[in-house]
């Protein structure tokens, strides 16, 4: 600390109590003390930032808010930017021209007065016309229609950006650089459908100052800690140039370190306690510079004696007690300040890239407890977090803000010399019994030298004025971002206070249209109502996953919309209320994936079986899935299990029928039928079960049973017999074809299975005359996955029926039969193949053959068992 701490002047107080200033008569003084100049101290809660809000022709540039930032003017000679932390920014075009026959306008608008470290994402207007911090020709609706260079504000930087500008305006040499200025360079082709207002307002996300000093490290980089942004400032030369070696360091470490503290937020994560982004003007004064830098850290800068300290917002531990030997004068104590400068409501507005950088309202912060000792009156202050980009920041220090606003006790005290040890900013403990305090601790907010004089004696002193303080005003908990502590929202809305709507629920459900286009899905938006009764509207936006603008549909009464003919897609949809002045609530948002006519049928349900006449009976409930009862069908597949049936050991029987009927007559077979609904896109249900022990009312006895599976020594078209003596299509590819043996999984199954094959059975029937028979086929099967690596898959990937390769039911094993009269065995005349299920037949020979198919060349079936029964009547 310097030997010597001077006089203070400005607010420094949780209200705009101004501290006092040395008068310039005190010459003798100032010359008697060595080095000391008049101080002065900004403070987080001084005037500027709770008092009055002041016009904006009063306040230039900085009047502008938010917008200030991003506004561009067509000015080649203007003040310099500074820009520290991320924020969109614009600036003036410094240089426009049009070439091209008038069809191409080129624009050089300069960000910054000082290099930066990056440059993001550049908007036209409001919509995003490049991402990224690459330079490019711009996208979505500008396509074709721009192109932007970035240049950083340094020789590698600016090389491309200056290089185009040379190529295409000659009158822009290499005498020309703007050199040290970060800037954007764009060439617009004229469009009148893309720019029917005429050229947009640009601005460009820019990371700014990237040669700030940190003493922790003693290195200079990009940062956005509050501490060292603000030291900065104190030090450049384009801010108030006090240089780097007139800031306490000490002071600036303890302050950096307090601003890169963790802070848990209430959504999971944490964020870092105190950091800072924004533009500063420097056609702005200092003052109101430093005042607006100081807002997002809650704390002090303090110039003493020509040395600067750095304070961010914190409890600092008491040093000293002031007991009555450091007295030389009477006590004034001020319990309470004017009602005029207390509130007990605090309501916010900042801006993040959560609102696309847009003002946006901090949640309301109202205190019953002060709201009851101001007598039940409501008295509210505005505030703009004009650097703050995070919700959660901002809200607290509008915490920080209403509490030191009612800390209202301050003491002026008449101290000797032991006063010197303090300055402005430091926390001592003070007591005093009759007002109940016990080293209560206070803060120094203004010190000021004093002369005394006592008869004919004329001695030296210090008066210091004490605000109480406490630890509690930083404390922050992660249930403090909805509901701060000590607090609670009054049930007496402003106008802007819009209550949200209640929730957000997306159906989605099919519809048969009336124009003859089929079925089609609508998504269903259901919001809650507001708990307003000033809400009069509902705004609901959607927008596809990946898509940067939301679509807003026209508003609506009442909390409910209807989407019709939704594509497929994972989208998000959100809705907010509006009141009767047009100010809105926060939005509702949720994501859904809208599955279109591709979603899984429902299972079929009630299902039945009965038995007549060598037929089965099945019957079933309608499907409630619209695509399915039109366009759909119903499928059915045949087990020799009658329990534990699955796909993958089934095999189809029978006709599909319309998805709308809800029965079907099968043949006959013992074991299980598997019923599934198939809608119109192809999408398959799970399938529901009934067995049945294929009992009829007519007596049979079994003639011959011929089980082809014991040698499967017939005649085989893309079929063979696998080491197991089970019966398996082939493999597509050729051995001769393989390169890497090791690297082959299964040779049977290289390059793919064939997708279907035939086998000739190598025994039939011959009843030696014409014989009335009944025929029962018979197959034991086994779908099976033989490629469990995707690049080993065959085919394109939106043909497969499965992704995961676990779908059952991927083949098929069907027995067909074909019958003479003649003898078999000398030149028969056979008729056409006809399928087999279960049939009766009038014949003397019958000539079996086998077809096995698979959909998807990544799976093969194994029939394990295959015969056929041949009964008559006993």
């Amino acid at each position: 600390m310097p030997p010597v701490v001077v006089a203070v002047a400005a607010a420094a107080a949780a209200n705009a109590v101004s501290a006092a200033v040395v008068a310039a008569g005190f010459s003798a003084l100032a010359g008697a003390v060595a080095g000391a100049v008049v101080g002065a101290v900004i403070s987080y809660a001084g005037a500027l930032v709770f008092a009055k809000k002041p016009k904006a022709a009063d306040l230039g540039a900085l009047g502008a808010g938010l917008s200030g930032r991003t506004q561009m003017v067509r000015q080649p000679i203007v003040s310099r930017k500074i820009i520290y932390g991320e924020v969109p920014a614009s600036g003036p075009v410094t240089y426009l021209n049009v070439t091209n026959g008038n069809r191409r306008l080129s624009w050089l608008i300069t960000l910054s007065g000082h290099p930066v470290e990056a440059i993001g994402d550049v908007w036209f207007g409001d919509t995003v016309a490049l991402a990224g911090e690459a330079a490019g020709p711009a996208t979505g609706k500008f396509a074709g229609h721009a192109t932007i260079w970035k240049g950083d504000g340094t020789t590698d930087g600016d090389a491309d950006l200056l290089a185009r500008m040379r190529v295409t305006n000659k009158e822009w040499t290499v005498n020309h650089k703007q050199q040290g200025c970060a800037k954007l360079y764009i060439e617009f082709d004229y469009d009148a459908d893309v720019y029917p207002s005429g050229i947009p307002q640009v601005k460009a996300l820019v990371k700014g100052k990237n040669d700030i000093y940190d003493p922790r490290t003693d290195t200079t980089g990009y940062t956005d800690n509050w501490a060292l942004v603000t030291a900065d400032y104190v030090a450049n030369a384009h801010g108030i140039a006090a240089g780097q070696s007139a800031l306490l360091e000490d002071d600036l470490i303890a302050a950096a370190n307090v601003c890169d503290e963790d802070v848990t937020l209430a959504a999971g994560g944490t964020q870092k306690r105190y950091v800072t982004s924004g533009v500063l003007d420097t056609e702005i004064s200092l003052g109101d510079n430093l005042r607006e830098l100081i807002n997002p850290g809650a704390g002090l800068v303090v110039n003493t004696g020509g040395y600067w300290s750095v304070l961010a917002g914190a409890y600092r531990t008491p040093e000293y007690s002031i007991d009555e030997s450091w007295l030389s004068g009477p006590i004034r104590v001020r319990l309470l300040q004017s009602k005029r400068d207390l509130f007990n409501t605090v309501r916010g507005v900042y801006a993040s890239p959560d609102t696309l950088w847009q003002p946006t309202d901090l949640p309301v912060l109202k205190s019953d407890v002060f709201i009851a000792q101001d007598g039940g009156q409501e008295i509210p202050v505005d505030r703009e977090y004009l650097y703050t980009t995070s919700a959660a920041c901002g809200q607290r220090l509008q915490k920080i803000g209403l509490f030191k606003n009612r800390q209202q006790a301050e003491v002026d005290l008449q101290c000797n010399l032991k006063a010197m040890a303090l300055r402005v900013g430091d926390v001592v403990l003070y007591s005093r019994s009759v007002y109940g305090w016990d080293e209560k601790p206070f803060e120094v907010i203004a010190w000021d030298w004093a002369i005394r004089e006592e008869g004919d004696n004329v001695y030296f002193g210090v008066d210091l004025t004490l605000r109480e303080t406490s630890a509690e005003t930083y404390d922050w908990a992660t249930t403090d971002e909805k509901i701060v502590a000590a607090s609670a929202i009054s049930t007496l809305p402003g106008p802007g206070d819009v209550a949200t709507p209640d929730g957000l629920d997306v159906t989605e459900i099919k519809y048969a249209t009336r124009d003859g286009g089929g079925v089609k899905v609508k998504a269903v938006l259901d919001a809650g109502e507001a708990d307003d009764a000033f809400v009069v509207s509902y705004q609901f936006e959607s927008r596809e996953l990946g898509v940067l603008d939301w679509t807003a549909h026209p508003r609506v009464s009442q909390p409910r919309l209807e989407l019709f003919d939704m594509p497929t897609g994972i989208y998000d949809f959100r809705v907010k209320a509006v009141n009767r002045i047009g100010a809105s609530s926060d939005y509702v948002t949720v994501r859904r994936e809208i599955q279109g006519l591709g979603d899984t049928p429902s299972t079929p349900t009630g299902v039945t079986i009965s038995v007549s006449g060598g037929f089965v009976f099945l019957r079933w409930n309608r499907s409630p899935d619209l695509d399915v009862t039109q366009g759909g069908v119903v499928r059915f597949r045949h087990c020799q299990a009658v329990s534990g049936a699955t796909l993958s050991t089934s095999t189809s029987i029978g006709d599909d029928v319309p998805g709308g009927d809800t029965m079907a007559v099968l043949p006959l077979k013992p074991g299980s039928y598997l019923v599934q609904f198939i809608d119109a896109v192809g999408t398959v249900s799970d399938p529901a079960v009934v067995t049945t022990d294929g009992a009829t009312v007519l007596e049979y006895s079994t003639y011959d049973t011929v089980v082809e599976s014991a040698v499967y020594d017939g005649t085989h078209d893309g079929t063979i017999v696998n080491e197991d003596g089970d019966l398996t299509l082939q493999g597509a590819g050729l051995v001769d074809d393989i390169i890497d043996f090791d690297s082959v999984s299964s040779i049977d199954a290289y390059g793919g299975i064939l997708t279907s094959g035939e086998y000739d059975w190598g025994s039939g029937f011959d009843f030696g005359t014409k014989r009335r028979m009944r025929l029962t086929a018979s197959v034991t099967v086994e779908v099976v996955n033989v490629v469990d690596l995707i690049d080993d898959r065959m085919g394109l990937v939106d043909d497969w029926p499965d992704w995961d390769g676990e779908s059952g039911g991927e083949g098929d094993c069907t027995i067909w039969v074909r019958t003479t009269d003649d003898d078999p065995n000398v030149s028969p005349v056979w008729s056409e193949y006809q399928r087999l299920d279960s049939a009766e037949v009038f014949c003397r020979a019958v000539d079996p053959k086998a077809v096995l198919t698979v959909s998807d060349q990544s799976y093969n079936i194994r029939v394990s068992d295959m015969r056929i029964t041949a009964e008559e009547l006993a």
